[in-house]
């Protein structure tokens, strides 16, 4: 033990002490007479050293297998954190992949959903042009043809009117031959140029009496011109064409005394 090897010098150095100061003494009795004198003791101290004391430690040998379990450690923890990091970087790249796709997906959608709706507002639109443009064209068929029954009317009353008026100026001139009886009738066809002059007449159907059929061709042909007819093919030539430039009247024996 450290205390056992300070104890031998210890000693050693108490001993050599106690010799000199035996020398010292016995050299000086022998020059002079001795005195008489207390004898003085010698006091040994054993002087301990601290065992707390330490030895300078030695440098601790390196422990190469822990030292590479430690790098080792370190490496896996490393590569740990690289699959982390790269997992954590897949995880982000999948989210906002994800979230373009959804939006995206969104957008078509809001672009599908206003396509129909701008479809299904364009055929609204087009229907309600459609019924517009047909009822229209059912206001402007009802109106022409009104117009056209009203100018068939009109055309009608002028025709009529026409055909009265050149009627009229026929019996003026018509002279019945004695052989006339009442309700005898005679159809007549007349063709007018549009100077209203009369460049042919027949008989459609007769009376039966020859001299009276004759009666109305001679009265026809005594007026020659008609103003009536050249007023009218005048102002309205298609009229005259389709109504009056062949005419057909029916002259009947009435009111003869029997």
């Amino acid at each position: 033990m450290r205390v056992n090897s300070y104890l031998l010098p210890v000693f050693v150095s108490l001993l050599l002490h106690g010799l000199l100061i035996a020398v010292l003494g016995f050299g000086w009795e022998a020059t002079k007479e001795p005195k008489r004198t207390m004898p003085q003791f010698v006091q040994a101290k054993l002087v301990t050293v601290d065992a707390t004391v330490k030895k300078k430690q030695a440098p601790k040998k390196v422990d190469l297998r822990e030292k590479r379990r430690q790098r080792e450690l370190e490496r896996q923890r490393q590569a740990e954190a690289e699959r982390e990091r790269r997992a954590a970087l897949e995880r982000k790249k999948k989210a906002e992949a994800d979230k373009k796709r959804k939006a995206e997906a969104e957008r078509k959608r809001k672009a599908a959903e206003e396509k129909a709706r701008q479809e299904k507002e364009r055929k609204e639109r087009e229907q309600k042009e459609q019924l517009e443009r047909e009822r229209q064209s059912a206001f402007d068929e009802a109106l022409e043809d009104e117009e056209e029954l009203l100018d068939a009317r009109e055309d009608a009353q002028a025709v009529m009117s026409i055909a009265q008026a050149i009627q009229q100026r026929i019996e003026s001139v018509w002279n019945l031959p004695p052989s006339a009886r009442n309700g005898m009738v005679t159809e007549v066809q007349i063709n007018f140029v549009p100077t209203g002059r009369v460049v042919a007449t027949n008989i459609v159907e007769g009376s039966g009496n020859a001299a009276l059929d004759r009666s109305v061709i001679n009265a026809v042909r005594k007026v020659e011109v008609f103003p009536e007819v050249a007023d009218l093919a005048r102002e309205e030539p298609a009229l005259f064409e389709r109504e009056v430039r062949t005419t057909r009247l029916i002259f009947r024996v009435e009111g003869l005394r029997q």
